[in-house]
């Protein structure tokens, strides 16, 4: 992580002029000048989940400003919230490269510079609310945002049991091992989170479900089968494919995304039961109490 921090405040300047008040003078004797801090930011993806021409193929690392009062007025417009395009509009603003579309950005990517961001601004403690898995009470603790877990692309490389083959068009594929299936998958970005949310959204409208089933997850991560890349053939086909298959593609494919996580140790308050959780990211998350 680089840090290019500098900060101007400039010199009264003498100007000439009997009609304006002294302390207007004063006033508007002063400029003030901010250059924000910047710094770089480890890609969990290494770049090597992109396609060719995508300006983060094969970059390690992503150049962001740190928050200021115009992020925190991104942050609290409600038009944003309403349309759901709150974090886009953020990640936007403090992304350096402005060729970088924040809905074309890997989910990991995506955590790793929200989490790097809220650093820089608020500081590394994280105050939420987790309930026990155990008996279902209601605890509050405080997370080391440092305190990360990074699952990249090297260590992925270096697991030796799982076998893939990725392509310079950012996708991988391996081969299923019941039906013998040659799946290929990617990985979901900043754009496929938006069509999740609403499919969520519209099952909830009209049919009362609320959570996305196992076969459509497949649907969204799967980009061809054999080298079939026909949407209804794929759908087709998941319906058949032997559960197996489908929990050996689910298993191999959250063992290949790059990623960064938080976790949090906690004892319950009310059970006494010790867990370990991943740490939610809530609308608190950039609004510490």
């Amino acid at each position: 992580m680089r840090n290019n921090f500098e900060e101007q405040l400039g010199n009264l300047k003498q100007t000439s002029g009997t009609e304006v008040a002294p302390q207007l003078t004063n006033l508007q004797q002063t400029t003030l000048s901010f250059v924000a801090t910047t710094e770089m930011v480890d890609l969990p993806s290494r770049g090597k989940f992109y396609p060719e021409g995508h300006p983060l193929f094969n970059k390690l690392s992503i150049e962001i400003k740190q928050m200021t009062a115009k992020e925190e007025d991104i942050l609290t417009n409600k038009s944003f919230i309403k349309k759901g395009v709150l974090i886009d509009k953020l990640l936007e603003s403090i992304i350096i490269d402005k060729t970088v579309s924040p809905s074309s950005l890997l989910v990991g990517d995506k955590n790793a510079i929200m989490i790097a961001a809220r650093i820089t601004a608020y500081g590394a403690e994280y105050e939420i609310g987790i309930n026990c898995l155990e008996c279902g009470g209601k605890n509050t603790t405080t997370v080391d945002l440092l305190q990360t877990k990074t699952k990249d692309i090297d260590t992925i490389d270096a697991e030796k049991n799982i076998e893939y083959t990725r392509s310079p068009d950012g996708t991988f594929s391996f081969k299923l091992p019941k039906c013998g299936w040659n799946v290929c998958c990617r990985l979901l970005n900043g754009e496929d989170e938006k069509n999740l949310i609403n499919l969520l959204d519209s099952k909830k409208k009209n049919s009362f479900d609320n959570e996305i089933s196992l076969s459509e997850q497949l649907y969204f991560i799967i980009h061809s089968i054999n080298d079939i890349k026909d949407k209804k053939v794929i759908q087709d086909a998941i319906a058949m494919m032997p559960a197996f298959d489908a929990k050996f593609l689910r298993t191999t494919y959250a063992k290949l995304i790059p990623n960064i996580s938080v976790y949090k140790k906690f004892v319950c308050s009310s059970c006494k039961d010790e867990q370990e959780v991943e740490v939610p990211f809530t609308q608190e998350f950039f609004w510490p109490k």
